[in-house]
């Protein structure tokens, strides 16, 4: 028992006695632009991303609605969704265009991957997910 109580205060010693506080440490030091000196032109604000809402129904969870955030609704429509991604893709929308999938908390996970698929198969490269709604 005595050896064992030994280690601790040894240890307890250690541990109180090994760490430095030097005043700078914990801070990252960074060298931004002064303020109003931009590094390029301000971002284009028409540029946004094309949004998927999975809503899941209150009564059913197992079911699903997609909707575009341009007014556009699929129903269960998995199908209809990439042909309208594509449809976009067509009209000229490039490939790095952001696509953001947010579904809601009650949204199953096979519907999430399958409006990726879908974003996918209409050969959008840069998907996104969002945090799940309440």
């Amino acid at each position: 028992m005595t050896p064992m109580i030994d280690i601790v205060f040894l240890l307890l010693i250690f541990f109180l006695l090994s760490p430095s506080a030097d005043p700078g440490q914990g801070y990252l030091t960074t060298n931004l632009p002064k303020s109003g000196q931009g590094g390029g032109p301000p971002p284009d604000i028409r540029y946004r991303a094309v949004e998927i809402e999975l809503q899941a129904p209150e009564a059913n969870t197992r079911d699903v609605v997609i909707v575009l955030k341009d007014g556009r609704c699929f129903g269960r429509n998995f199908a209809g969704l990439m042909a309208a991604l594509a449809d976009m893709r067509a009209r000229g929308l490039p490939a790095d265009h952001p696509v953001l999938i947010r579904p809601w908390m009650a949204c199953r996970h096979r519907w999430v991957v399958r409006a990726f698929d879908a974003a996918v198969a209409a050969r959008f490269e840069n998907v996104h997910f969002a945090v799940p709604y309440l």
